[in-house]
């Protein structure tokens, strides 16, 4: 009997820890699936924080092109305000000017052009609407046409097109000096 008692408390004993080791388990398994949904939730955010870290470094770098193209235009234009002081502006109708041959003027962008592109250098530099652009460099091809053949020409045309299609957009800085550095070497090719 009591070999009988005994049994019966080692099974007792046996079916309690049975039963707190039931309770362990699931309780590990109730703190390993709030560990694993934790550590997804971990991954998503860090994976948020890693799109918008490179947002703000592709921001930063555009940021940083946008201030030196302001820094290259306050340059320019501290230079044209040396040249001007002291000089009082007077309303004049805006004519083109003579033709001379072979004649390049220097323009406050440093860009040494042909008289007939003043117009459209001003336009440039007053940053109007690319139409208006478009209309001074067509007047200026009509005023070159019996010295320009060719590839000048079709070029001029060309991004008279183009400017029409931007309609009354304005130029970004790059577009502008591109635009400066065709004038250039146009000017430098009807001068030959």
């Amino acid at each position: 009997m009591a070999e009988k008692d005994a049994a019966e408390k080692l099974l007792e004993a046996i079916a309690a820890v049975k039963a707190v080791l039931d309770d362990f388990s699931k309780a590990v398994f109730v703190v390993f699936g709030e560990v694993r949904t934790s550590l997804s939730e971990l991954k998503n955010t860090l994976s948020s924080v890693h799109q918008m870290l490179s947002g703000l470094v592709a921001s930063l770098a555009k940021t940083e092109e946008i201030l030196n193209g302001v820094k290259r235009i306050e340059e320019l234009l501290a230079g044209k305000a040396k040249e001007s002081v002291g000089v009082e502006k007077i309303a004049v109708p805006v004519q083109a000017p003579p033709l001379t041959e072979g004649a390049l003027t220097v323009r406050s962008f440093g860009v040494r052009v042909s008289p007939a592109f003043s117009q459209v250098i001003e336009l440039i530099e007053r940053n109007r609407p690319a139409e208006d652009i478009a209309r001074a460099l067509e007047t200026a091809r009509d005023q070159l046409q019996s010295r320009v053949h060719g590839p000048i020409f079709y070029e001029i045309s060309q991004l008279i097109k183009q400017l029409r299609m931007s309609g009354a957009a304005k130029l970004d800085i790059k577009t502008a000096e591109e635009i400066m550095s065709k004038l250039e070497e146009w000017s430098e090719r009807i001068k030959r």
